[in-house]
């Protein structure tokens, strides 16, 4: 196989990378929504693979786009004191989230919750660097 030199090409293979990405998770989401229609509550748990995969496919989305995203803003920089602010009422929503869905372990909740919000802080600081 030949490596790819034309620009016009790389950027057609993105797109496919693309679509083809948005055509997989779609097909899962469809998959995930009709068993839920079908079998309440036992779809959004850690045994069932189709949705790790869903979940594993959006967050590394996510995480990849702040590199593109990051780059390209042009707004004011967040100061530390209201980047620390974002950071407890994120820990503070998603250790309730946890709580509620991991209700007979309190402190699996509370660490989920703090790893979840140093994730997202971390975007908001790494998205922070690029700002003017």
């Amino acid at each position: 196989m030949k490596k790819v030199k034309d620009e016009r090409l790389k950027g057609q293979l993105i797109k496919n990378f693309k679509i083809a990405f948005i055509i997989e998770n779609s097909f899962i989401l469809i998959v995930l929504v009709y068993e839920s229609f079908k079998n309440y509550g036992e779809i959004i748990n850690f045994q069932n693979p189709l949705w790790i995969s869903f979940m594993i496919g959006v967050i590394s989305l996510s995480i990849l786009s702040q590199k593109v995203t990051a780059a390209v803003e042009d707004k004011p920089k967040i100061s530390k004191k209201r980047l620390l602010i974002y950071f407890l009422l994120e820990f503070l929503a998603f250790s309730l989230l946890f709580i509620l869905i991991i209700p007979k372990y309190i402190w699996l909740s509370v660490i989920c919750g703090g790893i979840v919000a140093l994730i997202t802080s971390g975007i908001f600081i790494y998205n922070n660097h690029y700002r003017y």
